[in-house]
């Protein structure tokens, strides 16, 4: 057992790229996860238990129904609902965290048994269709200190300061001591876990370099306070964690600046409209159904073109055998 143990330490430390998908997301999750324990406690833990048994749910299903049908990468569904409920505040009803475990949980298995093409979070997906669905339930922060319902750092600079204004002390802002998504609210955290993404070389540099400046750009042409702006645990957890994932992007090189582009301008962008941290959200979980679109497109097209490739095939084959079965014997 020891050695075992001692074997996954040093493939940890000296092979990260080896080890398993679910084990290198899973390490990078844990410093978010860890801190979101601290800081919001009971609720948390709740949300996190939640996750914890519909994707432990999901993942014996998967394994007793379809076995021998899941291709590699398999399922992963108990990431899928971390991913999911990793986003809810803490003020949400505990149903909002059973409905996006629930559907983070089915999307991703059905994804892994019928369209593994699709490369996509499930878990921000279901996220993204509950917030939807209800209308911003999810998005009920509560202040960690005072345990009572408040707004994201975003949601109150856009209403009761100005554009270049910078409300609160950006340490606590690095910290995560903030109103905001539960496993999501600490910059400090997530930057662990982008960089130990970085280290195991599943983290794309162009695409969170194309995040980055897309972000850059409303923050200059509106003139806001940059580090304000850019100091933002749930933006970085989106862009690092699922947006640079190299699993999760396109196959084409060319196709993804152009997602971390669009997804950094929309997710700082749309905070003229007075959106609060939950834009930078929706927006990469647009950008991953966008792509995950074209992939369906693309597969079905290249089903038709293998399908039509084979009755073309057997066409011609009947062609030739009638033409042989038409020339009289010899005799």
């Amino acid at each position: 057992m020891l050695a075992r143990a001692g074997a996954w330490l040093d493939r940890a430390a000296f092979k990260p790229a080896s080890l398993p998908d679910d084990l290198t997301i899973g390490i990078a999750l844990a410093p978010p996860v860890a801190v979101g324990l601290v800081i919001f406690k009971l609720p948390a833990v709740e949300m996190l238990g939640t996750a914890l048994a519909f994707g432990l749910a999901g993942q014996v299903t998967a394994q007793l129904l379809w076995r021998k049908h899941i291709p590699r990468p398999q399922a992963s569904p108990v990431i899928s609902a971390i991913f999911g409920v990793a986003l809810v505040g803490a003020g949400a009803p505990l149903a909002i965290s059973i409905a996006i475990a629930a559907l983070a949980v089915a999307l991703e298995v059905a994804r892994a048994r019928f369209v593994p093409a699709i490369r996509a979070q499930s878990g921000l997906l279901a996220y993204a269709a509950i917030a939807i669905v209800t209308r911003g339930a999810p998005f009920a922060y509560v202040n960690p200190v005072s345990g009572k319902t408040f707004a994201d750092p975003i949601w109150i600079w856009y209403h009761y300061f100005g554009p270049q204004a910078a409300p609160i002390d950006p340490i606590r802002l690095y910290v995560g001591n903030v109103p905001g998504p539960v496993f999501a609210t600490s910059l400090l955290a997530v930057a662990i876990g982008i960089a130990w993404l970085a280290y195991a070389r599943r983290l794309s540099v162009v695409v969170l370099a194309a995040f980055v400046l897309g972000a850059l750009i409303p923050i200059y042409l509106f003139h806001w306070d940059l580090v304000f702006q850019l100091d933002s645990g749930p933006t970085w957890f989106v862009a690092g964690l699922l947006l640079a994932d190299r699993r999760l992007l396109p196959g084409s090189w060319a196709v993804r600046p152009v997602f971390g582009l669009a997804a950094g301008i929309l997710a700082v962008g749309l905070r003229t409209r007075g959106y609060g941290i939950e834009a930078a959200f929706l927006s990469v979980a647009a950008t991953q159904a966008v792509a995950a679109v074209i992939a369906v497109v693309m597969w079905g097209i290249s089903l038709w073109r293998e399908r039509w490739r084979r009755n073309r095939r057997l066409r011609l084959r009947d062609a030739q055998l009638r033409v042989v079965d038409s020339i009289p014997d010899a005799s």
